[in-house]
């Protein structure tokens, strides 16, 4: 019988930094008795080059990597999380409003076609908002605005009500209903900011991560929340985050892809969704 082969749809596979998780991430499949590869979707590629595995994990939402993982379902190739999924979450408007619908916490939103509109709606607010592109990633041009001021780059933009937090956010990374919460200072566009574990976090906290990942559909996701006056308050999802600072997280992801590519793992299994 041939060993079960989990491919990682990749950006940047050059950069030496930018995927820690594949190492360990190898370990883990091979102490299972699987096969890890890795495959550069930023490097140039034409449908004949992708390759044949029983899962392919589509990592972060960069286009080239959400083009492969098209080609990969097209073809009948089975990926986690589901394209169409992770094609859902990484619109940070739908998503917020799909959580919204469900009666999760998400800052007011209003999304604003181009700077000019952001302009008007900061001069309408009379106050500062938090504005960040909707196809951003990292943080990237992401901050609060006054009025008076104006977004660079281009848009549509996302305006948001400013949460006061205690200067730093809350990432809850799982896998199904395995967690963990990491203290983070976000930098934007900085991959590698410190994150600090909780050890004890509240239970609040986890369960609002957990409940997230369930209306997002999601199997491996990461919640950012922020916590304010009001309490909790979710203002991203990923659909894949880097698991930097989770110790565990290989093998519950090495877990995750032969469940999905229906192989049995010997050993103690959780529920899926553990509450």
């Amino acid at each position: 019988m041939s060993r079960p082969r989990v491919c990682v749809l990749i950006e940047a596979g050059s950069d030496a930094g930018r995927n820690p998780l594949l190492k360990p991430l190898g370990a883990a499949l091979a102490a299972r008795g699987a096969e890890c590869t890795a495959f550069d979707a930023t490097a140039p590629w034409s449908p004949a080059h992708l390759p044949t595995a029983d899962v392919f994990l589509i990592k972060g939402g960069d286009p080239a990597v959400l083009c492969a993982a098209g080609a990969v379902a097209d073809a009948g190739g089975t990926c986690l999380n589901g394209l169409d999924t992770t094609l859902r979450v990484i619109d940070k408007a739908r998503v917020l409003a799909l959580l919204g619908r469900a009666g999760l916490p998400v800052p007011a939103t209003t999304v604003a076609a181009d700077a000019d509109a952001v302009a008007g709606l900061l001069r309408t607010a009379g106050a500062p908002r938090f504005v960040k592109p909707l196809s951003g990633r990292l943080g990237r041009g992401a901050g609060v605005l006054s009025p008076g001021e104006r977004p660079t780059g281009a848009g549509p933009w996302l305006v948001q009500e400013v949460v006061d937090g205690p200067g730093y956010d809350y990432k809850v990374c799982g896998v199904g209903g395995r967690a963990a919460v990491l203290r983070v200072h976000v930098e934007p566009g900085r991959l590698d900011v410190p994150r600090v574990p909780v050890p004890h976090p509240d239970p609040g906290l986890m369960l609002l991560g957990l409940r997230t990942a369930e209306v997002c559909g999601l199997v491996c996701w990461g919640v950012d929340v922020v916590t304010g006056a009001d309490g909790p308050v979710v203002v991203d999802v990923n659909t894949f985050p880097g698991y930097r600072g989770v110790p565990d997280a290989a093998g519950w992801i090495a877990d995750a892809a032969l469940d999905t590519a229906g192989v049995r793992v010997d050993g103690d299994r959780r529920p899926v969704w553990a509450y």
